[in-house]
């Protein structure tokens, strides 16, 4: 027989909104209300957010519940919405200086410098004398770049009350400004004003890191210390910095003590226990902690995560999937567990669905930058620069500090030719980490990159003599001795690298490189040949094979070296490329082009690879078919000079709309001055449009870069018999002749003649 359940569970109760409340809901918000005090004063946190919210559904304006219900939200360290809940108490009541200054500091934490002004403000309006108040205005004032406002409000701070706060966030200011010396002056004031306060010690600490000040930094962490040896963010912090510094077994003891000391849901500071025991090679000590928190609700996501993590490193992939597999199944948009299996995907080489994980990470928080990190990544590995720049470039936007996107985006850009931005993020990343000797490397390549070796020489030496078992660092010195002209430096600084790598591309190709000049063909293909029988499957030795091979004039082993690389990489744009430049050299125009439009099939915006194939295409005589291919490269790269420059050319001898092809023509000697060919398109294009004036000096520009070209001489008659200087048009022509009898215009050159 049905019975209706009679008994509920004070929490269920509690959560249903079912104990003793009114239906008048001014008189139920206040019995709510009084409700959620009475949990915040007994330690039950959740049990109060519920009456908290149950006290908003009756009045959603209710100011005093939602400040309260922030409160409870930020003392269980939910900070998203603690932060919401503030802005919007802060709104429901503006005479409450409290309600805004915490506001406040929460805008000001999440960098949203003018929204935190705004509120601090609002403080100061009712309250001007208000130092906190302050010091969040002018720490406002400092994120929006204005340096000397900033320093007033915090000089006036301290002239009503000298705090250890205020100096602290005054030397932070004059560390934002650059001037270290004030800065650590400042610093060492807000102890002084307060030396028991250990925020301000901590202060001091970060001051003295980023100054690579390691001594002074670890002494103001043992004062903080020595003030309270159980104090969580000193011994975080002097955690931290044991294990930068490399002596992680004199963290443990910090870390233990927070351990112990967490009794959170979210057990924060015991996964950090487990995540140190993982990454100091005590993965049976990490699993010890991680278990046990895998049963529970709150940290089950997060345990089981890292118990993942150990047992792909342990080399159990099977076991790996199917724990990271379980989280997922019950938290589907849980980002730490879609990155780490992306993460093991990836290390399976399994790209497309290592990327799919990462988007899916994306989605379901898209200012999480390590999700924009790692998809940078897989792109680059799946060799598609373009689209990895844009994920580094957003996680630039969201930690414009972040050094390892830094230096992504410096190699990306080296790569695709983009040499002054390249050389920009790799100082900022120097910058940043002066003492990380990978990142002086990258900027010495930069340097070199763009010719300033006089820059990159003390740098790349300095590396080759600390570190003379990297070869990484003789490579690079191989590279310098090179563009020196250094032959004999550079073989000696490249042989070094491969006695210590015996695969260093960079070594590989450079030796490559002065054997062929130097016409040892021979000894550089033994070279790679014997590098290949060791790793055969090397996508990028093969590469360097076919580029030997091509040198060599052995077109069918490049080629085979070639279609080998596609097979196992058939995204490897770069592949295409040379294999399209392998036909072009022997004369296969069809077999090129079809490679070259392969690469743009494959990448839509590859400019380079539609340029070539339409290139081919004009010589072929296929006008109509080029002049549309130019003209949709054109449309994806306004700006792309030789389809500019060709386009212009087929306008102006087709008789297309001359306007066009001389803007046409503009843009591409505005990207290419330099060049001959150019000169003489847009001297064409003006020959065309009867402005021989214009025309003449381009024409002689060209003949001085290429005096042998007769079709430069051949341009220059027409431009003088247009000019009417006809000895001067007669002597070009025949001098055009004179170099080739039969070149394109030949015949037309001879009929201007017999006018004569």
């Amino acid at each position: 027989m049905y019975r209706p359940l009679v008994r509920f569970s004070l929490a269920v109760a509690v959560s249903l909104g079912l104990v003793g409340c009114s239906t008048d809901p001014n008189i139920a918000k206040q019995e709510y209300l009084r409700s959620a005090d009475r949990f915040m004063a007994e330690g039950k946190t959740a049990e109060a957010i519920v009456q908290y919210r149950n006290a908003l559904q009756q009045d959603p304006r209710f100011g005093e519940a939602r400040y309260k219900l922030a409160h409870a939200y930020a003392k269980n360290e939910d900070l998203a919405n603690a932060y919401r809940e503030y802005v919007r108490a802060a709104d429901l009541l503006p005479d409450n200086v409290q309600a805004q200054i915490d506001a406040a500091s929460l805008l000001l934490l999440s960098r949203q410098f003018e929204d935190a002004k705004t509120r601090a403000t609002k403080a100061l309006g009712k309250d001007p004398n208000n130092v906190t108040a302050q010091i969040i205005y002018a720490n406002a004032l400092a994120g929006l770049k204005d340096f000397s406002a900033a320093v007033a409000e915090l000089e006036e701070a301290n002239k009503l009350e000298p705090t250890a706060s205020a100096y602290a966030s005054l030397g932070a200011v004059r560390l934002a400004e650059g001037d270290r010396t004030r800065a650590e002056a400042a610093f060492k004031k807000a102890v002084e004003v307060d030396p028991k306060n250990i925020s301000a010690r901590l202060a001091l600490a970060n001051f003295f890191l980023s100054s690579n000040q390691s001594a002074a930094a670890e002494q103001a962490l043992r004062d903080a210390l020595a003030i309270d040896p159980s104090n969580p963010l000193a011994n975080r912090g002097m955690a931290a910095f044991l294990v930068a510094s490399r002596r992680a077994p004199e963290a443990e003891p910090h870390l233990k003590l927070l351990a112990q000391q967490d009794n959170t849901p979210e057990a924060s500071y015991k996964i950090a226990l487990a995540d140190f025991f993982a990454t100091t090679g005590r993965p049976a000590d990490a699993i010890k902690i991680l278990e046990p928190l895998g049963a529970t609700r709150q940290a089950y996501a997060a345990a089981r995560t890292r118990v993942a993590a150990i047992q792909f490193q342990q080399k159990q992939p099977a076991e790996a999937y199917k724990t990271i597999d379980e989280v997922l199944a019950r938290e589907p948009k849980n980002v730490p567990a879609l990155l780490v299996k992306s993460r093991f995907l990836m290390a399976e080489r399994k790209y497309d669905e290592a990327l799919a994980r990462t988007k899916d990470a994306i989605a379901a928080d898209p200012r999480r930058v390590e999700g924009h990190y790692l998809a940078g990544v897989v792109l680059s590995l799946q060799n598609n620069p373009k689209d990895a720049i844009a994920a580094f470039n957003e996680v630039l936007k969201l930690n414009p500090r972040a050094v390892p996107a830094q230096v992504h985006l410096s190699r990306l850009n080296l790569a695709t030719g983009e040499k002054d931005t390249a050389l920009q993020l790799a100082e900022s990343a120097a910058k940043a980490a002066p003492a990380n000797p990978t990142i002086q490397l990258d900027l010495a390549r930069s340097l070199m990159a763009k010719g300033q070796l006089d820059r990159a020489e003390p740098i790349v030496r300095s590396l080759a003599t600390r570190y003379p078992q990297a070869p990484a660092a003789q490579a690079a010195l191989g590279t310098l001795s090179a563009a020196r002209k250094d032959r004999a430096g550079a073989r000696r600084g490249y042989e070094r690298a491969l006695t210590l790598d015996p695969n260093n591309l960079e070594a590989l190709n450079g030796l490559t490189v002065i054997d062929l000049v130097e016409g040892k063909g021979g000894a550089a293909k033994a070279r790679i040949e014997g590098r290949l029988a060791q790793a055969p499957t090397n996508i990028y030795l093969n590469v360097l094979a076919a580029k030997t091979y091509a040198a060599l004039k052995e077109f069918e082993k490049a080629e085979a070296s070639l279609r080998g690389v596609i097979e196992r990489d058939a995204a490897h744009l770069p592949a295409y490329g040379l294999l399209a430049q392998i036909y072009l050299a022997q004369g296969k125009l069809n077999q090129a082009r079809a490679e070259f439009d392969r690469v743009a099939e494959k990448d839509p915006t590859a400019v380079g690879a539609r340029t070539m194939a339409t290139m081919i295409l004009q010589g072929q005589g296929s006008l109509p078919e080029a002049r549309r291919r130019y003209e949709e490269i054109l449309q994806i790269a306004p700006r792309a000079p030789v389809a500019a420059n060709n386009l212009a050319y087929i306008y102006a001898e087709g008789g297309g709309n001359l306007d066009v092809a001389l803007q046409l023509a503009q843009t591409a000697k505005a990207q290419l001055p330099d060049v001959a060919q150019v000169d003489d398109t847009l001297g064409f294009v003006y020959l065309k449009k009867d402005l021989p004036k214009l025309a003449i000096p381009l024409f002689k520009t060209c003949i001085e870069k290429a005096p042998d070209d007769p079709i430069y001489h051949y341009h220059l008659g027409q431009a003088y018999l247009q000019d009417g200087a006809s000895a001067l048009a007669k002597a070009s022509l025949e001098r055009a002749l004179a170099l080739n009898q039969s070149f394109p215009g030949a015949n037309d050159a001879r009929a201007l003649l017999a006018r004569f």
